[in-house]
């Protein structure tokens, strides 16, 4: 019995992965579910926890004295994510036929950003590859981290909210007909209902009589949304707005500044020139006012500008305490350093203010869901207790 079962175990553990290399792999006469298959791979999502993961045992066996080819082919076979582990065997295989391995990820730009590419190439020209993939890791671990506490911390209300949501398309549909046909029939008037329960019954006639209209709405308002921020101007007037939200506004704006001084500390570091780094960390940071701002920037420190004095300028993006710690990097020539120091330090206000959120977040929630189950309460129960004393 022991045998058979130690035969089975060791039969899954040995099926291999299909190797698949890019631009040389054909599937065109395969079946059709093998092509099907191989088309939701190759469209599937390679998430920073993957990459994370990636870096920092890349740079663990290129430590260890592991070429970096070699680890990469490793890793390749023993990743979960089969998108990533096409990629990565391609990216091996065009390495060991002389292809750069920076180079070789560059061909893949939907999975390695400009960061990523930049820093591993500067390891190479630097001849220090395994310090740089240990920084990489370093900074895409703390990115997915913090998207992980900003996802942990609008999960909460965004979970209460929804199931609100629920519980009151519920009652529309199910629960409020029936409260509905029993006042009637007992003789209750509309017009002696209490408001709150008239205002639900103009809700509960509207979810479902003209659902298909309210869905229609809601498409339409989407769909008009996504068209006018996908244009230049509309684009940047969102990306505005979300910097100007209570709450959410400054948090983004913390973000942003955490993102453009951690990678700016890092390829620096890593040896690229100071216009370089401000070009890739530009291209990184996915609000548009800032890159307008960061492009003002970089065109004057082409002119021998310094970056502190033209970010001074706008301490709504750049707070004060940014800018004059870039000022002391400059003035010392360790702006790579000094910029490391301050996204740990925001790193750490971060932290300290999503603490903060998810406490308040916690009574708000409360007292959202006390106003929705005590108005709920109102309009379902008093009609019911007019009834009871009209019947009396």
């Amino acid at each position: 019995m022991a045998k058979s079962i130690l035969e089975r175990i060791t039969k899954k553990g040995g099926k291999k992965k299909k190797q698949v290399i890019y631009g040389v792999y054909d599937n065109s006469k395969d079946d059709f579910m093998t092509r099907a298959n191989d088309f939701l791979i190759d469209h599937s999502r390679i998430s920073i926890k993957d990459k994370s993961y990636f870096f920092h045992m890349i740079a663990v066996m290129v430590d260890a004295g592991i070429p970096a080819v070699s680890a990469i082919r490793a890793f390749a076979g023993r990743t979960k994510n089969q998108r990533f582990s096409r990629v990565l065997q391609t990216v091996s295989y065009n390495s060991e036929r002389g292809m750069s391995l920076s180079d070789s990820m560059s061909r893949f730009g939907d999975t390695f950003d400009e960061v990523e590419i930049g820093v591993i190439k500067s390891g190479e020209a630097v001849g220090r590859l395994g310090s740089m993939l240990f920084r990489l890791s370093d900074q895409v671990g703390r990115a997915h981290e913090l998207r992980m506490k900003l996802w942990g911390a609008a999960f909460y209300p965004l979970a209460v909210l929804a199931t609100l949501l629920i519980v009151a398309v519920g009652m529309l549909v199910w629960v409020f007909p029936t409260l509905m046909t029993m006042l009637t029939e007992g003789g209750v008037a509309f017009g002696d209902l209490p408001l709150s329960t008239r205002i639900l019954l103009y809700a509960q006639t509207a979810l479902v009589d003209y659902w298909w209209a309210m869905i229609l709405f809601v498409a339409i308002l989407y769909g008009t949304f996504r068209i006018y921020v996908g244009t230049p101007k509309g684009k940047e007037w969102w990306d505005y707005l979300k910097l100007r939200l209570p709450i959410i506004g400054p948090l983004l704006r913390s973000v942003y500044v955490l993102q453009f001084v951690s990678l700016v500390g890092v390829l620096i570091e890593a040896g690229l020139p100071v216009i370089q780094a401000l070009e890739i960390t530009t291209n990184s940071i996915p609000n548009s006012i800032f890159r307008l701002k960061l492009r003002d920037v970089i065109e004057s420190v082409r002119k021998g500008e310094k970056i502190s004095d033209n970010l001074s300028d706008t301490p709504f993006l750049f707070p004060s305490e940014v800018v004059e710690m870039i000022r002391v990097g400059e003035k010392s020539a360790a702006l790579g350093e000094v910029s490391s120091k301050v996204s740990a330090q925001y790193q750490m206000e971060i932290n300290h203010t999503l603490k903060r959120l998810t406490s308040v977040f916690e009574p708000l929630m409360i007292l959202v869901v006390g106003l929705f189950v005590g108005m709920l309460a109102l309009a379902v129960m008093a009609p019911i207790f007019n009834l009871t004393s009209v019947i009396s």
